[in-house]
């Protein structure tokens, strides 16, 4: 069952029309995806190198109460399996700027040479450090020899900053990326309303962003832990979308899939919203069958749907 119906996108009032061939338009949006993990969830992985292409970015997140050793650990393990190590980097996490430092350094030699940086989770911040900005403008990350930095986008909002902060801060990120020289990349949070997603990206396009977007989309899962994710993550505009798509969806049980919402973006990738580049998985239902749908739309192993409002992935 796919989570979002599929639906019109009206950008600048008009109408956009599907691409002539949606399939190719879903396996050029999905074939460099990402995927996300914690060290906890990938105790229960055996090899990365079995379940995903080699050289795919596996995005390690440093949750709240992780400890740095693990998440160093994780980042050697992935660049041992072949894959691209991009663990979170989040400012509020550090006591000092030098505590900042010594980790970036211990993720180079680990084999990091990406990142994500953030604000983070952390109710209080452990030392000054507050923001994504000041990570970037302190020079540690260019210094070290990182070739290519993410940063968070909200697609939804921020409970954390208001629409004039988050305005700002990417006019900032926009300005290093030019200045710094170093590849910036968006990506985002999960969400279900495709329509969103692509008004979003299409309004700080008109705002002035030009950095690439990896749009965030939750991997195959059972509705109770969509519905638990979303709550916990704050994705409330896109609840709607989750009840819509399947009627009475929360008194179901079974799987639900992002088919449809990869179509609408794949499809309808118009204006500033042709940023909108590659997909990054949330593998909430499980991270190797996450792994395994992903790489199989990658590849094109799905058949769509007659209706042309999803798709079924093979095998």
């Amino acid at each position: 069952m796919a989570y979002y119906e599929f639906g019109n996108v009206a950008l600048d009032g008009v109408t956009e029309l599907r691409t002539r061939d949606p399939k190719m338009a879903v396996v050029n949006l999905a074939q460099g995806f990402s995927i996300e993990t914690t060290p906890k969830q990938a105790q229960k992985v055996e090899s990365f190198a079995a379940v995903l292409p080699r050289g795919s970015r596996v995005f390690v997140a440093f949750i709240p109460g992780e400890r740095p050793d693990a998440m160093v650990a994780l980042t050697e393990r992935l660049a041992a399996d072949g894959m691209v190590p991009v663990p979170h980097i989040p400012a509020r996490n550090f006591a000092s700027g030098g505590a900042f430092e010594r980790y970036a350094r211990s993720l180079h030699a680990a084999g990091a040479r990406q990142a994500l940086m953030l604000a983070g989770g952390a109710a209080e911040p452990a030392g000054t450090l507050e923001s994504s900005l000041e990570l970037l403008d302190s020079g540690v990350m260019e210094g070290l020899g990182f070739e290519h930095l993410f940063v968070a986008g909200h697609p939804e909002g921020s409970p954390d900053i208001d629409t004039g902060g988050l305005a700002r801060a990417l006019a900032a990120k926009n300005a290093y990326a030019q200045r710094s020289g170093i590849p910036l990349t968006i990506v985002t949070q999960f969400g279900f309303d495709g329509a969103g997603m692509l008004a979003w990206a299409q309004a700080i396009g008109d705002a002035g962003n030009r950095l690439p977007i990896r749009i965030g989309v939750a991997g195959p899962a059972s509705l109770t832990s969509l519905v638990k994710y979303a709550k916990m993550c704050g994705v409330n505009a896109s609840m709607g979308m989750l009840a819509k798509a399947g009627g009475k969806l929360f008194q179901l049980v079974g799987q639900a899939t992002p088919d449809a919402l990869i179509i609408d973006l794949a499809s309808r990738r118009t204006g500033w919203a042709e940023l909108i580049r590659d997909i990054h998985f949330y593998p909430f239902g499980g991270f190797e069958k996450t792994a395994q749908w992903a790489g199989a739309v990658a590849n094109g192993a799905f058949t769509l749907h007659r209706d042309g409002q999803g798709f079924t992935v093979q095998g």
